[in-house]
């Protein structure tokens, strides 16, 4: 590089944030003035608020504001992270855009409000280009919510607005009901376009009722929205909330890459349209409850995904591809509460590439509903349990001739063929085959890399992973 690219380069670094962007650093006790300064409107690209190490207790409601830029964001952060604990009652609230939480713990923390963070302050001043980045949230229950349905929910992190971030941060031991994540789609707005990457979301116990996934895309009312967003490269280990672990209520998202690891519960596209499911490992390790994929609605592409001993049955199978009890609402007059929370038509619908192995059971048909699926192709999968009998199951004959079969290869006990057309059989080698449980993202590149638990549990999965 010559003297004058060098030069140029120099200047162009010095240039790219303000000359007088301000370090403004706090410790525990000057939470008063923190709340000041993060929503006073002062503060400008390349700002940062620097805590120091301590336990910020009973934040309460924080919002936080202004506007950065992709080169020099507005960031709250941890001069060390791990040693900056955020707990009690807390209520983040980020509105503007380019704002940035970094190295933050939140430990015995709850949400003051609904959502503990929270991208928008209200609905017209959401967060733009905002990132949660090698933050912990861990262990934070609202003690007067309990830990059983019927007791009350809170969200860790609601979604809001456009184009935000989530990512290399730990998420464990959520028990009150309510999401860990909650992506909001609204009507009439920008699509949301939000990213989750790079994440672990850890243990999580059964909750005993409904309202405990751990990220939930949209919700039945807004189900028939586009959200555009990405849930990629993330660890789900040892999430067994409910049986829905990635709840897809809405349309146009795309979740690849990740990894579920003895989790008891699933990847379901619950509502919503045109949504894409590729390069997936599950990892059941034949435990109880375990489950795979769940798809309904229409326009879907399920495909390279590799889903290892799962021995869920019926709604909880490896593959499930359900019957449908409306028809896609199509008029504002369809769009009645009852129908927007019920299942739709399976249609057009591409399950390709994707790997089985030694799972319990594929099923085809499950659920009530007289909507059988048209136009889906299950082509080119690999289906291996060389010590059982097919199981392939056919819940409801009346899929036929709405679902095709094609060139699919397995290899069951005695050579043993589904009793149906599309299925043919081969010898595999099934050392070869799962290598493929490698395909999703690495643990050594996820979450904070300082939560001692998290670090703990990471290098426990990759000794498992290679056994």
């Amino acid at each position: 590089m010559n003297k004058k690219i060098l030069a140029s380069a120099i200047m162009a670094a010095v240039l790219s944030c303000p000359i007088f962007a301000i370090t403004h650093t706090f410790t525990s006790a000057d939470i008063g003035k923190l709340k000041v300064t993060m929503s006073d409107g002062s503060l400008q690209p390349g700002d940062t608020l620097l805590l120091q190490n301590g336990t910020y207790s009973h934040l309460g409601k924080v919002i936080f504001t202004g506007n950065g830029t992709a080169d020099c964001p507005i960031v709250l952060k941890a001069a060390n992270p791990g040693k900056v604990i955020i707990s009690g009652a807390t209520e983040i609230r980020l509105s503007g855009s380019h704002l940035q939480l970094e190295g933050l713990y939140f430990h015995k923390a709850w949400a003051a409000d609904f959502e503990m963070i929270e991208f928008q302050l209200d609905k017209e001043h959401p967060a733009t280009h905002c990132r949660i980045t090698r933050c912990a949230i861990d262990d934070c229950n609202d003690p007067g919510k309990g830990e059983k349905p019927g007791g009350g929910t809170e969200n860790w992190i609601g979604l809001h607005g456009n184009n935000n971030r989530i990512d290399h941060c730990y998420f464990a031991n959520k028990r009150a009901r309510g999401l860990v994540i909650q992506i909001t789609v609204e009507d009439g707005g920008d699509h949301n376009h939000h990213q989750i990457d790079h994440n672990v979301f850890g243990y999580r116990k059964p909750f005993g009722g409904n309202g405990a996934e751990i990220i939930r895309v949209g919700n039945s009312w807004s189900s028939q929205l586009p959200s555009y967003s990405i849930i990629e490269e993330n660890i789900f280990y040892h999430c067994d909330g409910e049986n829905e672990i990635v709840s897809v209520k809405s349309g146009f998202n795309t979740v690849r890459r990740n990894l579920f690891y003895e989790s008891r519960g699933g990847l379901v596209c619950r509502h919503g349209h045109n949504n894409i499911i590729d390069s997936n490992v599950i990892i059941g390790n034949n435990l109880p409850s375990t489950s795979g994929i769940r798809i309904i609605n229409q326009g879907h592409t399920v495909s390279n995904n590799y889903i290892e001993g799962v021995t869920g049955k019926g709604s909880g199978a490896a593959f499930i591809l359900r019957m449908g009890i409306y028809e896609r609402p199509s008029t504002p007059e369809d769009y009645e509460d009852e129908k927007l929370k019920s299942y739709h038509r399976a249609t057009d619908i591409d399950i390709a590439f994707n790997t089985f192995i030694d799972c319990a059971e594929l099923n085809f048909g499950d659920g009530r509903g007289d909507k059988e699926p048209r136009n889906v192709r299950f082509a080119h999968n690999r289906i291996y349990s060389s010590n059982a009998i097919p199981n392939i199951k056919i819940s409801n004959p009346a899929i036929f001739p709405g679902i095709t079969f094609i060139d699919n290869l397995c290899q069951f006990k005695n050579n043993e063929l589904p009793a149906i057309k599309g299925f043919q059989t081969i010898t595999f080698n099934d050392r070869q085959l799962r290598i493929q449980r490698w395909q999703a993202v690495s643990p050594t590149v996820c979450g904070t890399s300082w939560h001692n638990v998290e670090q703990k549990e990471m290098e426990s999965l990759i000794k498992s992973m290679k056994r």
